[in-house]
């Protein structure tokens, strides 16, 4: 089952890994933004649905703006800093996902090689949960950061800055509950292992 299990997260992250080196050497294929030639970013802080006098939008010279359930902006010609702001806003969760599954898989590797009841094992299930903890937050605050700053790049007279990404960044539940959860059960493991050893020393 283990070994079903570490295919399924070796071909995962192989495929990443080929999207992303395709992206960046075969012409046509835009992997993380890279080579895009529309930039679109949506305000999400700024509603106007509903029978609300709606706001005066300020495109940046060069950019439309759409008028939705919330402001979205675009541009077909981004300057070099909008191009890179916005694979800013791309990489975050690819680099989280990715070292999830590798960190996944080389938990499993270890546990196949040293057994699941392993004071390493638990080390390592350890180092999920936190990847899983810390890596979600960073990556929620890194990618609204960017889009934030891409953002004020491509309106005028707002309030959107990177700054406001660090304060205004939406929080990833999941990952943050999952997280715990592996980290409570990494701590019951290291328990039972230390009540093994003593066990074994005793007897």
């Amino acid at each position: 089952m283990s070994s079903v299990v570490r295919g399924i997260v070796t071909l995962f992250a192989a495929l990443m890994v080929a999207s992303l080196l395709s992206g960046m050497f075969v012409g046509g294929v835009h992997i993380l933004g890279i080579g895009d030639e529309t930039i679109c970013v949506t305000d999400t802080s700024t509603s106007t649905s509903g029978e609300a006098s709606p706001i005066e939008f300020k495109p940046a010279p060069g950019v439309s703006a759409g008028l939705d359930a919330h402001p979205r902006y675009c541009t077909d010609h981004p300057g070099a800093a909008q191009s890179l702001l916005h694979t800013a806003t791309e990489v975050p969760a690819f680099v989280f996902t990715l070292g999830a599954l590798l960190l996944v898989l080389r938990l499993i590797r270890g546990a196949e090689r040293e057994g699941l009841y392993a004071a390493r094992t638990a080390q390592r299930l350890r180092g999920v949960g936190w990847w899983l903890l810390a890596g979600s937050v960073l990556a929620a605050i890194a990618t609204s950061t960017a889009e934030q700053a891409l953002l004020a790049s491509l309106s005028r007279g707002g309030a959107n800055s990177a700054v406001t990404g660090l304060i205004s960044w939406d929080a990833p539940y999941m990952a943050i509950l999952t997280g715990l959860g592996v980290l409570s059960f990494a701590r019951i493991m290291r328990v039972g292992i230390t009540m093994r050893e003593d066990l074994d020393g005793t007897v």
